[in-house]
């Protein structure tokens, strides 16, 4: 018996009661001693590492102006590449350039997820609870501090990884999301050596690919970027690298009164 569509309505209905639900939702959640340092937009605001991050978030906005953007995917060709924090970062750094839109972090790498671990806030229950069934989508929206950010983390490790992202209740999830966010950041899984970056990597309205300066070998980001096989990339995010313009950023930091 195929009970997609009673499953459909039944998540449209949580979602519905999970977006009024938001604002009360973990409000102490993430509190600055806990988030990684490395999650600049919030420890760091000033900083030229956050600028570079209000940068990228400014370039996906001209983007948006030319093809619809409401999906981003962020993966990178191997792990330790920086995608989790480089994902944390710009939908941050969204919240904070723009408090009156609802900005979704889904952290959808269910093989090794981290954006728990990144904010400093509880894993469980997460994506993988919802996929299996475990529990409905307001058990999982948390708020972020004081900002419209919402966050849904990974959640445990399922048996089969692959499977319940390329699942009909995914795809059904995504759909919903769609419809109650105004921006979406997913932290996906790595595109090597499994197929789940490419699986919903097809979902999304376009991809970042993270790329760590002096540890990404071209060749794998070329092998990466075949796996994704056709997905919509919008170009790669350079992390870890000595920036040129550092220098006039700090010097203009430090004179500005």
């Amino acid at each position: 018996m195929n009970n997609t569509g009673s499953e459909g309505n039944k998540m449209e209905k949580t979602m519905e009661r999970a977006g009024n639900f938001l604002p009360r939702v973990d409000e102490s959640a993430g509190s600055p001693n806990a988030v990684d340092n490395r999650v600049v937009s919030l420890t760091a605001p000033a900083s030229i590492a956050a600028e570079q991050y209000r940068s990228l978030y400014y370039r996906l906005e001209r983007m948006r102006e030319l093809r619809p953007l409401k999906v981003v995917g962020i993966t990178s060709a191997m792990p330790g590449e920086g995608k989790t924090v480089t994902t944390v970062n710009l939908a941050l750094a969204a919240a904070r350039a723009n408090p009156e839109r609802r900005i979704l972090l889904i952290d959808a790498d269910l093989r090794r997820g981290q954006v728990a671990q990144v904010l400093g806030i509880r894993g469980r229950p997460g994506l993988s609870e919802l996929l299996s069934g475990e529990c409905e989508v307001r058990e999982l929206v948390r708020r972020f501090h004081a900002t419209r950010m919402a966050v849904i983390t990974a959640g445990g490790t399922p048996e089969e990884p692959t499977q319940a992202l390329a699942s009909a209740r995914m795809k059904q999830f995504l759909k919903l999301v769609r419809d109650h966010f105004d921006e979406i950041y997913v932290d996906l899984p790595p595109t090597l050596p499994f197929a789940d970056a490419s699986i919903l990597g097809h979902q999304t309205d376009g991809l970042l690919m993270v790329v760590r300066a002096h540890h990404s070998q071209a060749k794998t980001v070329t092998q990466a970027m075949e796996q994704l096989g056709g997905a919509p990339v919008l170009g790669c995010v350079l992390n870890g690298a000595e920036m040129s313009a550092a220098p006039y950023l700090k010097e203009y930091s430090s004179n500005k009164k």
